[in-house]
C-alpha cells in the first residue's frame, strides 16, 4: 500500500509488488520502457483497484483506463512510447486483471467506472484528471467530461469517444435483456476454469475470430501477463470476473442526450479513430463530434495511418498511435 497525499498531485509512497512474476503467464514481454515501471494498489471501499505506473511518482500522472474485458497491460506498449516528462497509470478496472471484484449480488456498469474516476481523483486530491480511455472506457470519459467538465485538464480516446445512441424505442428490450444476461451470468459463475497456457491463448483468440477487433496473438499474450494466474498444478485461471461477460447496461442514451454532454466539454479532447465504425453510426459519431466542435475549439479527431488497425490498435500500433499522442501532449500536459 502507499500512502494518501493529502494536499499533493504527485503519486507519493508507491508500493513495487512482485505481482507480475514467475507465476504470471508471461511468454511475450511488452516493449522495454524509457520510464521507471511500478506497481500501484489504490485502496477502495471493496477492496483494490491495482494498476502500473510508468514515470515519476512526483509528478500527476495520466490516468489511463482501459476497455471492457481488458486490463492495464493494454497500455504496456503505449505508455512507454509517451513522453518522458508525461507519467502513465493504468488502472485495472474494479474484477479485471488484479484488482478486486465486486462484491456478490452487484452488476457491473459504467456508472462504477464513472465513479472511480473520481474517487480516484479524490484519493490522490488531483485539482484536475488527465484523461486517457480506451473503449469503454473511452465512452466512460466522455459522460464524466459532461458532468464534471471543471474536473478535467484533458481527454485522449482511443477508437471511440461516446457511448453508441440507442432509440427510445430499443431502451426497454435492451435493459431486459440486460439484467436477465446478468443473472444467467451470476447462476454459471461457478469455479473459475482452469486451462493449459496453450489453451487459455487459444480460447481467448477465438473470442476475437468474428469480430473487428486487430488483436493478434503476441499482442494478446501481453494482455494475458495481467489476466491471468498459474495456479500450483501449472494451470491458469483467468482474473476476470465472470459477471463481466454481462454487457454494461447503463449506458442506454439517447443522442440528443449525447449532444447535451458535448455541449458541456470543455478541455481539450483528441479522439484517434481506428478504420472501422462497427459500434456505432459513422454518421452520429460526426454528428455530435460537430456539436463538441462547436462550443470547444480544442477538440481534435486523428485518423491512425494504418490499413486496418481497428479496436486494440494502442496494442498493436503502439508507435504510430504515440506519434499522434505526443504532440497533443506537448501542447496541453
Amino acid at each position: 500500500m502507499f500512502a494518501r497525499p493529502f494536499t499533493t498531485r504527485p503519486i507519493r509512497g508507491v508500493r513495487v509488488t512482485s505481482r507480475v512474476g514467475s507465476s504470471r503467464a508471461l511468454r511475450n514481454e511488452p516493449r522495454p520502457s524509457r520510464h521507471e515501471v511500478n506497481e500501484v494498489d489504490i485502496p477502495v471501499p471493496w477492496g483494490k483497484v491495482t494498476g502500473k505506473l510508468w514515470g515519476s511518482r512526483e509528478k500527476q500522472p495520466i490516468l489511463a483506463m482501459h476497455g471492457w474485458q481488458d486490463n492495464a497491460a493494454s497500455f504496456d506498449n503505449l505508455a512507454p512510447l509517451l513522453l518522458r516528462n508525461a507519467p502513465v497509470l493504468a488502472i485495472d478496472l474494479p474484477g479485471h486483471g488484479p484488482s478486486s471484484w465486486l462484491p456478490p449480488g452487484l452488476m457491473y456498469t459504467e456508472i462504477v467506472y464513472f465513479l472511480l474516476i473520481k474517487r480516484i481523483q479524490k484519493y490522490f486530491g488531483w485539482r484536475r484528471i488527465k484523461l486517457m480511455g480506451h473503449s469503454l472506457s473511452a465512452m466512460t470519459a466522455y459522460w464524466y467530461a459532461g458532468i464534471f467538465p471543471e474536473d478535467l485538464r484533458y481527454v485522449i480516446a482511443l477508437d471511440v469517444y461516446k457511448f453508441p445512441s440507442i432509440p427510445a424505442t430499443a431502451y426497454c428490450a435492451l435493459f431486459k435483456n440486460g439484467v436477465n444476461m446478468f443473472f444467467k451470468t451470476e447462476e454459471n459463475s461457478g469455479v473459475q476454469p482452469r486451462y493449459t497456457y496453450d489453451e487459455l491463448i487459444e480460447k481467448g483468440m477465438a473470442g476475437y475470430a468474428n469480430t473487428v477487433s486487430d488483436m493478434d496473438e503476441t499482442a494478446y499474450k501481453i494482455l494475458m501477463s495481467r489476466g491471468s494466474t498459474q495456479e500450483e498444478d501449472g494451470k491458469y485461471v483467468v482474473n476476470r470476473d465472470p459477471r463481466l461477460r454481462g454487457l454494461p447496461i447503463h449506458s442506454l442514451i439517447e443522442q440528443e442526450y449525447q449532444k447535451e454532454y458535448a455541449r458541456s466539454i470543455t478541455c481539450p479532447y483528441l479522439i484517434i479513430k481506428g478504420s472501422d465504425f462497427y459500434i456505432e453510426k459513422e454518421e452520429e459519431f460526426h454528428e455530435v463530434l460537430d456539436v463538441m466542435k462547436s462550443v470547444n475549439n480544442n477538440v481534435y479527431l486523428k485518423a491512425l495511418p494504418v490499413s486496418k488497425a481497428t479496436h486494440h490498435f494502442h496494442l498493436t500500433h503502439a508507435e504510430e498511435t504515440a506519434a499522434i499522442i505526443n504532440p497533443f501532449l506537448e501542447k496541453y500536459n
